[in-house]
């Protein structure tokens, strides 16, 4: 693995590098889809911004959340010092968090330019998964998120990583599974914008597919930091949550347009 690069001499951290790309094409791709939108392009990139920075500190908070057993025992051990602190701040983000976080900010955001939260959202759908699959893209050269054991050649021992991932034991690359199939359902949703008459049906396609495919892929996950309640991690209960706030936004769509339909 290689969760370091040096680049003329300068060391960058992969999934870092791996988030950038996939915030620069996810921004790209909903300018693009606000143009179609018809709407303004610089008020799409402040949206994103505001989302960006929003996801980053929901995903933070919902690790230190889910970190908490660690972390007291990390204050335990080597007591409250900076060094301690900065470990901890260092630490993973939990993609959940950060959808969360996203949103809240986006919905602030809608709210201050006196816009339908609906609007941004729509034009952010598609553009989701893609950063989303680039980040986990990262995770896989990181090590972090890792999969189960499971033999070789679809097992793959994660070396160099600098998580606490086991270096000797084949493990399922869980996070490229994860990555293809987001990118998979980004290029969906960005064919479901560009053909549906009633666009914002795609912000609950995606809930959806995504809660679908998180269901799937925690089957796979290894990693401790996922956190288990009741015998279910925590991105496993949320995924439960987050598709029934999308069948109930489908419905919600669905009776909307119908209601229109009858008063026409």
């Amino acid at each position: 693995m290689y969760p370091i690069l040096s680049i003329f001499g300068i060391s960058f951290g992969t999934y870092g590098i791996c988030c950038v790309l996939g915030g620069i094409f996810a921004i790209l791709l909903a300018l693009r889809n606000a143009k179609q939108s018809q709407l303004a392009r610089f008020s799409m990139l402040e949206a994103c911004v505001w989302a960006l920075f929003g996801g980053l500190l929901g995903a933070k908070l919902l690790y230190l959340l889910v970190s908490c057993s660690d972390i007291y025992h990390m204050f335990q051990d080597y007591g409250v010092t900076w060094d301690t602190i900065s470990s901890i701040l260092e630490g993973g983000f939990v993609f959940y968090g950060g959808l969360l976080g996203g949103l809240a900010a986006l919905a602030i955001y809608s709210h201050k330019q006196q816009q339908p939260l609906q609007r941004y959202l729509t034009c952010i759908a598609p553009a989701v998964p893609l950063a989303h699959a680039f980040g986990r893209i990262g995770c896989f050269f990181a090590g972090c998120c890792y999969g189960i054991p499971f033999d070789p050649p679809i097992g793959i021992c994660l070396t160099s990583v600098i998580s606490n991932a086991p270096k000797d034991v084949p493990l399922f690359p869980v996070q490229l599974l994860e990555s293809g199939l987001n990118f998979i359902l980004a290029l969906i949703l960005q064919i479901c914008f560009q053909k549906l008459q009633k666009k914002e049906r795609v912000i609950s396609f995606y809930l959806l597919a995504y809660a679908v495919i998180r269901m799937v892929t925690e089957q796979f996950r290894y990693d401790a930091e996922r956190g288990i309640w009741l015998g279910l991690s925590t991105s496993e209960w949320i995924s439960i949550g987050i598709f029934l706030c999308g069948l109930f936004l489908l419905f919600l769509q669905k009776y909307k347009s119908s209601a229109k339909s009858v008063k026409e």
